[in-house]
């Protein structure tokens, strides 16, 4: 049941540059904004093969779950109570190999908001934003603070083993006595006891990582020009996400990130050698975008 979803807003393409994402485009190369779209493909797919972690036998016994519904919407009673039973024993296989499983994974979605904006825009919609507000214009505010997403957002579907196969049982059950509506009742509650959890990693993080990537293969000797317009675009890429919002919980890991950063750009014109402050950099930015997929916000 593995689904990704890929969502613009805008007109939103990451064709577009990386230092200005738009306005400012002739900043920054079309191979180098490929490169960065390509690190968030990257991430995006690294991010779906964490979620391959779906039990089987209990993924497969909401797939027989989902049949019989539809088997009883069709009038099919006795094929749906076949499903039904199917589905208990693929439940009952699951707790028999592990029997302390409680919320299982069933079901992820990974949705790309790909903002194509500067630092500069996004101050300016931001005041825009409140001036309606204090206008008294809400719904025209969230015209504009609705695209303001930058973000992967992951999402995955548990399923309670603690009561689901036990309201299946009950339903087959039902079946069984010929109280068809009962059973359809049941499975539609059952249904309606999923959790829904998404973790959020802006994407400002994820190019910031991949500027500063790009930046660390040039030659320092002969190309500090070219360096430094790619750190500046990183530098940008963070100060978007932080606009947006999204470094309330992080801020100090951000504020990290800006400072080894600038420590970089310093040293770039200097003399020294740079290799060592590149990998702390992208260790930084590994172990925060690790931390920010591992958080979970439930609905």
């Amino acid at each position: 049941m593995k689904k990704i979803l890929t969502t613009a807003l805008l007109t939103a393409s990451l064709i577009a540059a990386p230092l200005s994402w738009a306005e400012q485009k002739s900043e920054v190369d079309v191979s180098q904004s490929k490169t960065t779209q390509e690190a968030i493909k990257k991430e995006e797919k690294r991010q779906t093969e964490l979620l391959k972690t779906i039990n089987k036998d209990v993924s497969e016994g909401m797939d027989k779950v989902v049949k019989a519904i539809q088997l009883l919407d069709e009038g099919k009673e006795k094929e749906a109570l076949k499903a039904l039973q199917e589905a208990t024993g693929k439940f009952d296989v699951a707790i028999a190999a592990n029997p302390e499983l409680s919320l299982v994974p069933v079901d992820s979605f990974v949705n790309i908001y790909d903002l194509v904006t500067t630092p500069d825009k996004v101050k300016e919609q931001i005041k825009q934003a409140d001036e309606l507000l204090d206008d008294g214009k809400v719904q025209d505010a969230r015209e504009i603070l609705s695209t303001l997403q930058d973000e992967m957002r992951i999402t995955t579907v548990y399923l309670p083993m603690g009561t689901y196969p036990e309201a299946i049982k009950l339903a087959t059950k039902y079946l069984v006595d010929g109280r068809v509506e009962d059973a359809k009742s049941t499975l539609v509650t059952a249904m309606g006891t999923l959790v829904s959890e998404d973790a959020v990693i802006p994407l400002g993080l994820i190019r910031a990582a991949s500027l500063i990537d790009q930046a660390s293969k040039l030659d320092k000797g002969n190309e500090k020009e070219k360096i430094q317009k790619l750190i500046t675009a990183a530098k940008h890429q963070l100060e978007i996400a932080k606009l947006l919002g999204y470094t309330d919980n992080e801020s100090k890991a951000y504020a990290d990130l800006n400072n080894q950063i600038e420590n970089l750009e310093k040293e770039i014109k200097g003399k020294n050698a740079v290799e060592k402050l590149y990998e702390k950099l992208a260790s930084s930015f590994t172990d925060l975008i690790k931390k920010e997929s591992n958080k979970k916000e439930s609905k």
